[in-house]
């Protein structure tokens, strides 16, 4: 690298630094742009990606004291050092024009590591387990829910019921919290891919993008690992190495919603296909989504074409 583009490359630098420290100060005094937070990655990536892992990895130091220094130092971990490492791998495998799949696999892989030592960490700091502490939440808030149906006079009959299924609704969100974090580690992964490119592309950086969701595609690997998954799951309920029905619960959350998606992708490219005008498209998206039935249909169907290829697209192995 000749002194013009180190120079370059140090100025943008700069400037990725004073784009992330402003969106981590804001992200932290203002609640309502909480949400901010969830795109600190998305500087690095696009500094990894133009100049390689040295000025990314400098970047992410010099926010991490920056933000420190306006807030807590150990805070600026949470906000900038874990988040960090997911731009880190995405900004590598970027560099390295890894195909997008690659590299969204790579980034959930990487924000779902950076999740689970972010809720090591806060439990150690805080000496409160974290999950515990959820679990008490959902039942403060069972409680204050019983309590105001209680206020209004409801029978004692419905209040039970209701109270059975508030209780159920609670232990089955305690239940999925793993597949919760599984998942929202790869949504956040993909989100920040999704920004990136499009700021790249904005800015006439040429870079590879996801194909159209109609034309999206699981491996034919993915059906093997299905089974292999279901298997070792029903073998868990014999040797007992985890809790049964939290791990089924837990896999079929996983699955469904891997099938969801190509499910989402069938339908998407049969519409385009026999020209279906673009809000009814979304409406009977909206339609199947927002009811449980209708989601798990849609998986049903990704689960079908995954088998026998319903549009017909060439798969990779």
């Amino acid at each position: 690298m000749n002194i013009q583009n180190k120079t370059r490359a140090m100025i943008e630098a700069a400037l990725m630094v004073a784009i992330t420290c402003v969106f981590g100060i804001i992200g932290t005094y203002i609640p309502v742009l909480t949400f901010i937070l969830f795109f600190i990655p998305v500087p690095f990536i696009i500094l990894g990606k133009r100049h390689g892992m040295s000025f990314t990895v400098l970047s992410i130091i010099a926010s991490a004291m920056i933000i420190g220094s306006f807030t807590e130092p150990i805070y600026s971990i949470f906000v900038v050092v874990l988040p960090g490492v997911t731009a880190i791998v995405m900004g590598y495998m970027m560099k390295k024009e890894y195909s997008p799949s690659k590299i969204l696999i790579g980034g959930a892989l990487a924000a779902l590591i950076s999740s689970l030592l972010s809720i090591r960490l806060g439990s150690l700091i805080s000496g409160v387990e974290i999950l515990s502490h959820m679990s008490e939440v959902f039942e403060e808030m069972t409680n204050m829910q019983i309590g105001m149906y209680k206020s209004m006079g409801v029978g004692e009959e419905n209040l039970q019921n209701l109270e059975m299924t508030l209780e159920a609704t609670r232990k089955l969100a305690m239940m999925i919290v793993p597949s919760a974090i599984i998942l929202s580690s790869a949504f956040l992964a993909y989100i920040n891919y999704v920004l990136t490119i499009h700021i790249l592309r904005r800015i006439g950086y040429k870079v590879e993008t996801l194909p159209p969701l109609r034309y999206f595609r699981l491996p034919r690997s993915i059906l093997m690992g299905t089974f292999l998954i279901a298997g070792l799951t029903m073998a868990a309920r014999y040797f007992g190495f985890a809790n049964y029905t939290t791990l089924v619960l837990n896999v079929f959350f996983i699955f469904q919603f891997i099938y969801l998606i190509q499910g989402l992708a069938v339908m998407s490219y049969f519409m385009i296909s026999y020209r279906f005008a673009k809000p009814l498209r979304i409406f009977i998206y909206l339609f199947l989504l927002l009811s449980q039935r209708g989601a798990f249909i849609v998986a049903t169907i990704g689960f079908i074409d995954a088998f026998v290829n319903l549009r017909k697209l060439k798969i990779d192995q």
